[in-house]
């Protein structure tokens, strides 16, 4: 990705102000987590796990301009990667759903073909249906066996891609890949999605995420 296409990634997410990224401590107990100021606390996400910054997807909804920038950049190193191997996009429920609608319109223009879209419920769901997969029943463009791109806003220990990818496959399907606005290269997480043969595309990590911290503060 030339400079200029981060630079305006960077100016758009500062305009939205949907980020928040924060100075944490490099270990820090659950217990030890309360008693930090506001701006040095880790934040907690539905995973169970702390992190040090936050993508607020609301922030996200309300900003037509903004997602479809992100959506649209995300799209292209994803068709880079795999230019032939995605046949929908699964987004994760709640934080994935907006993002992966988004990036399956922007496939569709990318790879001159029909992604069809679902979404991925809380694994812990009960009550309804009971189904953890939305969209893919009686729905004739996802045929049994085909190959799930899971979506998220952000990953940090990866818990959520991992389950995503996990009831998709055992839903019948083949999913080891999965793509997300922002991803903070964790150790553990690169592991684990390396054991779960998931690979990953993102659109802000590593140099990107360091230039955006830095525009930040």
């Amino acid at each position: 990705m030339i400079n200029a296409t981060l630079d305006r990634i960077t100016l758009e997410v500062l305009r939205a102000d949907v980020l928040e990224l924060r100075e944490v401590p490099t270990r820090v107990t659950n217990e030890q987590v309360e008693t930090l100021p506001l701006h040095t606390r880790p934040f907690l996400y539905a995973s169970g796990n702390w992190g040090p910054g936050y993508l607020m997807i609301k922030g996200l909804v309300g900003n037509k301009a903004l997602i479809r920038c992100l959506a649209r950049y995300l799209a292209i190193e994803i068709a880079e990667k795999w230019p032939t191997e995605i046949d929908f996009v699964a987004g994760n429920v709640t934080g994935g759903m907006i993002p992966g609608w988004v990036v399956s319109e922007e496939l569709e223009v990318l790879f001159g073909r029909r992604i069809p879209f679902a979404y991925i419920r809380e694994t812990r769901k009960t009550g309804g249906h009971m189904e953890l997969i939305t969209g893919v029943q009686r729905n004739r463009e996802i045929q049994p066996a085909a190959s799930g791109l899971d979506m998220e806003e952000l990953v940090n220990f990866a818990q959520t891609i991992i389950n995503g990818a996990g009831v998709l496959r055992e839903a019948g399907y083949c999913c080891n890949k999965g793509a997300c606005i922002l991803y903070y290269d964790n150790p553990v997480a690169n592991k684990d999605l390396a054991d779960a043969k998931i690979g990953m595309v993102s659109l802000l990590q590593g140099s990107r995420l360091d230039k955006l911290v830095k525009t930040v503060g």
